[in-house]
């Protein structure tokens, strides 16, 4: 990891223009307080992600941030489905506790957006290449996520970033600052549910992936 690039790049990452449209996440939600409800940002310092938690190094405050992805399958992938290990086939996948816990896949809308283009054309426009910033796991987080802040610093036109899930790499995957995005730009397009009404999808991607289920 020592030999892993760090910011600024070479070349300025590339703009990714990104019409507004339906989007899906999967996220903690909370029925009997309402917390971490479809739309809502992390502004929290909690969590070890890619890219978050983000702190403002001139405040010391947090960078909100909410993540999501443009299908379900890439959605329950990128976070349900994370620590899947590799090779996956003849893991056991614990279907019942993902039941019992507090996860919901949502629908939402988001408005046209501007990000930072960090797939694997736009990284190669500014020198990188895609293993530099998805080719590690979370011992590399604290890494990574300087070039999510290097963004949230010098591109204040962007609302945020945008790549090919590493889980699920059909499917585009956002970031968005949400000091950066319009209060009330992002709604909610569905009902919101737990993740037990997405057996089906959840069976498919883990048949795909070779997995089977644990019970007991």
């Amino acid at each position: 990891m020592a030999d892993l690039p760090l910011p600024p790049p070479i070349k300025p990452f590339r703009i990714k223009p990104l019409p507004g449209g339906v989007w899906y996440r999967v996220h903690r939600f909370d029925r009997l307080s309402g917390h971490y409800a479809s739309t809502a940002f992390n502004d929290t310092p909690h969590g070890n992600a890619r890219f978050s938690p983000l702190i403002d190094p001139a405040t010391g405050g947090v960078i909100p941030t909410l993540y999501a992805a443009q299908t379900p399958r890439g959605a329950i992938a990128e976070v349900e489905l994370h620590d899947v290990p590799t090779p996956s086939t003849g893991h056991l996948h614990d279907w019942e506790q993902d039941k019992a816990s507090l996860l919901h896949l949502s629908k939402i809308a988001l408005p046209d957006l501007v990000l930072a283009n960090l797939s694997s054309v736009g990284l190669r426009a500014c020198g990188l290449k895609v293993a530099d910033l998805f080719g590690t796991e979370q011992p590399d987080y604290l890494r990574t996520r300087q070039w999510a802040l290097h963004v949230w610093q010098h591109m204040p036109a962007a609302h945020g970033l945008y790549w090919m899930s590493v889980r699920d790499n059909t499917c585009p995957v956002v970031m968005l600052f949400g000091d950066r995005v319009p209060a009330g730009a992002l709604w909610d397009a569905g009902r919101t549910q737990p993740i037990a009404h997405f057996e089906s999808e959840v069976f498919q991607l883990l048949d795909d992936l070779g997995c089977g289920l644990a019970f007991g």
